[in-house]
């Protein structure tokens, strides 16, 4: 058995990093208390095996929405046996147990939102691919109805030709007949 004494600094004080402590202390069965600090920092001592004391302090490494730990001072002595369970100690005026639930609470809630707008993030580039495919499709589509319309009006010229030719064609019979009936009235 071996006792850890660390010092946390880092954004580790009023963001629920103490209440992480004690959760991750259950997790090992330490035995620990953990308190914050005058000078911004965060206390730790824990007693009990050195491989479950070394696991620890790599967990105590939070890097998280609220909490970002910077360095950790840490030692390690003889355990002295003094601690049953693990605990927070707390100064006056400082969060309790339910505001640090309220923080951990907090925490989950800004993860979800954040995960909420990458999945938006993800579905609106989604849409824009789509919409950029339909309006590859849509600019396709004018191109065909372009060409299209292309070869209508050059039927359509050609049809007018057509009947243009047809209808001087009747018009010089009719009047080449008109001339013949003419002519044979005359006489």
């Amino acid at each position: 058995m071996l006792k850890l004494t660390a010092y946390v600094s880092g954004k580790v004080q009023m963001a629920g990093y103490r209440s992480k402590i004690v959760t991750i202390a259950h997790v090992f069965s330490l035995k620990v208390y953990v308190m914050n600090l005058p000078d911004s920092r965060v206390k730790i001592v824990a007693e009990g095996p050195k491989a479950d004391l070394e696991r620890f302090l790599e967990a105590v490494r939070i890097k998280n929405t609220l909490i970002d730990v910077e360095e950790i001072r840490a030692e390690f002595s003889e355990a002295n046996g003094s601690y049953e369970e693990f605990f927070k100690i707390a100064g006056e005026g400082e969060t309790d147990a339910r505001l640090d639930q309220a923080a951990e609470y907090l925490k989950d809630l800004i993860s979800a939102v954040r995960e909420g707008f990458r999945d938006n993030g993800l579905k609106l580039d989604s849409m824009n691919s789509s919409l950029k495919d339909i309006s590859g499709k849509q600019d396709q589509i004018i191109d065909r109805i372009d060409g299209a319309r292309e070869e209508i009006v050059s039927e359509v010229s050609g049809m007018r030709s057509d009947l243009k030719g047809r209808t001087e064609e009747r018009l010089q019979r009719i009047e080449s007949d008109v001339t013949e009936i003419k002519a044979r009235m005359r006489s």
